[in-house]
């Protein structure tokens, strides 16, 4: 799954909160240990870097922000007295002194987890660490709008040189006092230009060594971490409720890796773990015998198909283990050439996808078909399922290569244009029921002339970033080296949103999440204009041409949204679903008695 830190554009308090079972022993306040499995490991720890769900979830328990968005999805103050608004004159547009919007904060009184005070020093700190321009693996949208950050005591005043639609929810933070002890971008060229140790884009400061060192400002700090087996959070003593001054009632979490989700529901059953998350559908039935400890959420996450749009950088050439053909998914194989960054070649994919089958077949049926990447719960979805092929259809694919120049000239049974052959890399996780989906895929492009290989990869591969993935990785968004991927996208915000996703200027290079190149002058005009909008409607009008325009050109190709399925002990008290943001957002209001 691909999730980007939401610390890293506009810290949205609600992503922050608290995020996060069996060997459980001693008080339920005072020395409670909850044991969570997952089958994946977190990627990064660091607020502005991680990818994974599972790191997600430990950095949601670990980091708190101004709002915080309840299990209703109202904002609600959190490390803010007061949510700014323009009726309580907390929004100003325009705003003082020439600024296009004046946002005002109040402070509360708060702690980083080693007693250092967290003060607006610490959010002006964090503009400039996010704009260093050797910061290249941050997602710079939202911050570069902000002018200044005025400091004046337990008051904030964030000036912003232009309208950015997501103001307020506030500026990012991070502890001054911690970062400033390292470098950023120290690597130019392969040279180091000072200690690599010391650089953040390489892990300085998160590294294992480093946890129990990391100031953090939520309800738990990190205690330890060994990669592939467990990461665990004890903890803040210095961080209290903002709405009742009680501290967490765990005294520990234990993230445990099952690596696999057949192994979590094992170890659940066994009465080794209190929770499992991330279940997705393909446990539904093997997790139906757990009565009420089965708990299912239809969950802010689509799955979908992601095509690469470049024409000149797109699958590495690796080849695939599992071809058995003797055709390899080599640029030179197919003769050079994208075949995914064609739209006639989009649309054939597109008309062969069977997503009611990959529901029933793979998934247990236990999601939602979904024809876009927006949710149907928002206000500004589109209902574009007129637009979308809603049955497998291999003769309108056919249609559509043979109107876009793609025949068979040499009887191979591959179709080709301009000198490439329609050879498409699927690159995809581990997961085995991505794995699964994509060779009913492969086997459906066969008929209609595509020859189509899959290659699966782990997370880290395929999610890894441009700084910590060794250059000419097959299957890494990052750099480009794939034709089409098969994950999942957390939606990380309740408000229009895409820039950071598909606007031409947002590459991975440039520090946005645009890993697929798309470059669509009406879409890069619309998401703009979403950017800069504070108006509902006015916004609800841009995201229905965002949503035509994707869907004309095939950007993505949605499937389903999940089915997030959480297992939770009958020990385990305060668990409360949250259809944003996981199953232990509130992890400082779970508890775990004792077994019996």
């Amino acid at each position: 799954m691909r999730k980007r830190s939401l610390l890293a554009t506009f810290a949205v308090a609600a992503a922050l909160v608290a995020g996060a079972c069996g060997g459980s022993t001693g008080s339920t306040v005072t020395g409670a240990t909850l044991l969570i499995g997952d089958y994946q490991d977190a990627d990064s720890l660091n607020p502005f870097f991680y990818s994974t769900v599972m790191s997600s979830n430990i950095v949601g328990a670990t980091h708190d922000g101004l709002l915080r968005l309840n299990e209703k999805l109202e904002l609600e103050p959190w490390m803010a007295e007061e949510a700014p608004s323009k009726a309580n004159g907390g929004i100003q547009v325009p705003g003082v002194g020439g600024d296009a919007a004046t946002v005002t904060w109040k402070l509360r009184a708060w702690k980083w987890s080693d007693g250092v005070d967290l003060t607006c020093a610490d959010y002006q700190y964090a503009r400039e660490w996010i704009m260093d321009p050797k910061n290249t693996a941050v997602s710079k949208v939202g911050t570069e709008d902000i002018s200044a950050i005025d400091c004046n005591g337990s008051t904030m005043t964030v000036h912003y040189s232009k309208i950015y639609q997501n103001l307020k929810y506030g500026p990012a933070v991070a502890p001054k006092h911690y970062f400033s002890k390292f470098t950023v971008g120290s690597v130019v060229g392969g040279n180091p230009a000072t200690d690599v140790s010391t650089d953040m884009l390489l892990g300085a400061g998160y590294r294992t060594k480093d946890l129990p060192n990391v100031p953090t400002s939520g309800a738990f700090k990190y205690e330890s971490r060994t990669t592939g087996v467990e990461t665990v959070i004890v903890r803040n003593t210095y961080w209290k409720d903002p709405r009742n001054g009680k501290q967490a009632k765990l005294a520990r979490l234990k993230y445990v890796v099952c690596g696999s989700p057949s192994t979590c529901t094992a170890k659940f059953k066994a009465g080794e773990l209190d929770m499992v998350t991330d279940l997705d559908g393909s446990q539904f039935a093997a997790t139906s015998d757990l009565g009420d400890a089965q708990r299912t959420l239809p969950s802010f996450t689509v799955e979908f198909l992601r095509p690469n749009f470049s024409t000149t950088v797109c699958s590495d050439g690796a080849p695939a283990e599992a071809d058995v053909d003797g055709v390899l998914p080599t640029r030179a194989a197919r003769g050079g050439g994208c075949p995914a960054s064609d739209l006639a070649i989009r649309k054939a994919i597109a008309h062969v996808v069977d997503r009611q089958l990959y529901l029933d077949q793979i998934e247990g049926g236990s999601g939602i078909l979904a024809t876009n990447m927006e949710l149907p719960a928002f206000f500004f979805y589109k209902d574009v399922s007129s637009a979308i092929p809603a049955d497998k259809s291999p003769d309108l694919a056919k249609k559509a290569l043979a109107d876009g120049g793609w025949v068979d000239t040499n009887g191979d049974g591959i179709v080709e244009k301009d000198g490439t052959s329609a050879i498409i890399d699927f690159c995809t996780t581990m997961k085995p029921t991505r794995g699964a989906k994509l060779q009913l895929l492969v086997a459906a492009l066969k008929e209609v002339g595509i020859k189509g290989i899959v290659d699966q990869v782990g997370s880290g591969t395929l999610f890894g970033t441009l700084t910590d993935t060794p250059p000419n990785t097959k299957c890494n968004l990052a750099q480009g080296s794939y034709d089409v991927a098969l994950h999942a996208f957390g939606i990380t915000s309740v408000e229009p949103s895409g820039y950071d996703s598909y606007h031409s200027s947002q590459t991975e290079a440039n520090g946005g999440g645009n890993d697929q190149f798309v470059n669509i002058p009406e879409l890069d005009a619309a998401l703009e204009a979403v950017k800069t909008s504070v108006d509902v409607e006015e916004q609800k009008a841009l995201m229905y041409t965002v949503q035509d325009v994707m869907t004309a050109n095939i950007v993505a190709i949605p499937l389903h949204y999940w089915m997030d399925i959480t297992l939770v002990s009958a020990n385990v008290s305060g668990y409360l679903a949250h259809q944003a943001w996981g199953p232990i957002w509130n992890a400082y209001e779970l508890d775990v008695a004792a077994a019996n």
